[in-house]
């Protein structure tokens, strides 16, 4: 789900310049993605772009994590998550996307390095990104521990 997520953010740096899902298909079918993974991506991605902001989920700043989160999401992950909760790069409702986006990637061991890409996909998605390249570059590009 990742590389696909990955792949759709590099090729569309403006997420309302991507084509509709059936050329979406055909485009990540060429490119060499298997059509169950395209279809479940492109279900989670066509659910988060379109949700609604909560308002209960505004004033949510503290998280405590189902079991099955604890066990995919490690204390790295989670702290990662944490920090960039804390450095107002996430907010909660963006948070809980990039935890949903997580826990769809099946079979793959999570690293903090999937919580930044998922932030940046996440942001981007939800049109929260005014400048690609420096957040890009903060987010994928830092010290743990450091973001500015």
């Amino acid at each position: 789900m990742l590389d696909i997520l990955v792949y759709l953010y590099e090729s569309f740096r403006m997420a309302e310049l991507a084509p509709d899902r059936d050329a979406l298909e055909k485009r990540l079918f060429a490119a060499g993605f298997e059509e169950a993974h395209i279809n479940a991506t492109l279900d989670w991605f066509g659910h988060l772009s379109e949700s609604a902001t909560h308002e209960r989920l505004a004033r949510a700043f503290e998280r405590h994590y189902a079991p099955e989160e604890l066990e995919r999401l490690d204390a790295a992950c989670r702290a990662e998550i944490a920090f960039l909760v804390g450095a107002e790069v996430l907010d909660p409702e963006s948070r809980e996307w990039v935890i949903s986006g997580l826990m769809q990637l099946a079979g793959e061991e999570i690293e903090p390095d999937h919580v930044r890409w998922m932030t940046l996909i996440v942001l981007w998605s939800r049109g929260q990104i005014e400048h690609f390249t420096h957040l890009e570059d903060m987010l994928l590009n830092h010290e743990p521990g450091r973001l500015h």
